[in-house]
Order: C-alpha cells, then sequence, then structure tokens
C-alpha cells in the first residue's frame, strides 16, 4: 500500500526525466522535489499535498521556479490531491491557484523507500514508439506528459537507475527518451 506519508518524508532527486515544454533540459541541473502532507486542506480547492519543484541552470542559478526574493514562485509553488476512487499513489497535481478540474496526472508507478526510488509518470503513457510495444506520455504539453526517476540520494547510482528503467519497461513504459539530471556544483542546501 502506497503511504503518502512515508512518501512525503524526504527530499527526491531528479536523476532522469523526459525533458518536456516546461522542463527544458537547459534548466534541468540539480533538480529535486519535496512534498508536505499538510494537517488541513487548501480553501476554497482542498489539495491535501504542497509540493516545491526546484531546478538550477548551468551556470547554477535557481530557475525561474523561484521568485526574485528566493521564494517559490507560481511554477513550483504546486499542490496535489489523492483522487477518490484511484489507487492512492495516483496524484493530481497543479498550481495551487487553480481548481482540481486543471489537475494533471502525477502517478507513482513503482516506488520503494528502502531501495530509495521512486519512477513517476504524468499519466498513463499511450502513445506507441515502436520501441517493442512500449508507450510514452506526450511532450508538448503540460498535462499527461513527464517521467521521472527519482532518488532519494543527490548521488547518482547508475546501476539502480538501468533497475528502475527495467521496471518501467516491465510496464510498458518507454524510457528512450529520459535524459540525465545532473547534480554536480549544485546550490541547493
Amino acid at each position: 500500500d502506497f503511504d503518502v506519508e512515508q512518501y512525503a518524508s524526504g527530499r527526491w532527486y531528479v536523476h532522469e526525466q523526459v525533458n518536456i515544454v516546461y522542463l527544458p533540459p537547459e534548466d534541468s541541473f540539480c533538480s529535486f522535489a519535496e512534498y508536505t502532507v499538510l494537517q488541513e486542506p487548501t480553501t476554497p480547492f482542498g489539495y491535501t499535498i504542497q509540493v516545491f519543484n526546484y531546478d538550477e541552470d548551468a551556470l547554477g542559478n535557481p530557475s525561474a521556479l523561484l521568485d526574485d526574493e528566493g521564494n517559490p514562485g507560481e511554477e513550483s509553488n504546486l499542490c496535489a490531491y489523492q483522487p477518490r476512487g484511484r489507487e492512492a499513489s495516483k496524484l493530481g497535481v497543479c498550481p495551487c491557484f487553480l481548481p482540481k478540474l486543471f489537475a494533471g496526472p502525477y502517478w507513482i508507478v513503482a516506488y520503494n523507500e528502502t531501495a530509495g526510488y521512486s519512477l513517476v509518470s504524468g499519466g498513463q503513457p499511450n502513445i506507441p514508439t515502436g520501441e517493442d510495444g512500449l508507450c510514452r506520455n506526450r511532450i508538448e504539453t503540460r498535462n499527461k506528459s513527464g517521467l521521472w526517476i527519482f532518488l532519494r540520494s543527490a548521488t547518482r547510482d547508475d546501476e539502480l537507475i538501468e533497475e528502475i528503467k527495467d521496471i518501467a519497461r516491465g510496464l510498458g513504459i518507454d524510457t528512450s527518451l529520459l535524459n540525465p539530471v545532473p547534480h554536480v556544483n549544485c546550490s541547493y542546501a
């Protein structure tokens, strides 16, 4: 069973991701995500999870995800919820100022806290790629797009990442568009 409290208990470092419209390769360095389970749902939309995403550009500058004071900007100030009647690991995510109607799928399709990994898909991959019957998500839109490999550690573990890619392919997900996200000379604390 998926435990969102445990999932949110620490920082997740992005080690591989598909570059999509809002995650260009030039801003895909030192990326991480942090989740906070809220004590009370937000008003008026009822979100139950706060999401903070962080990226840097190649020079080590925080991406546009931070405002001028270094606080989370609208793009990084996201909220999530667990839709009723769905698997607990299938979240809906969008900017906190928007209603749930605009939330995109954020599915945690493989997760092992002990091994320290998470495989996340922006919904059900349904675009055939010709790679042995595998499918991918869209890459040109904000919703129903994306694929990420997260590790609890900022240190890259190529063997573990390959294991996660094998899991993805076993689930019918094409991993050929995944790109490494470097975590070298990062300015995050």
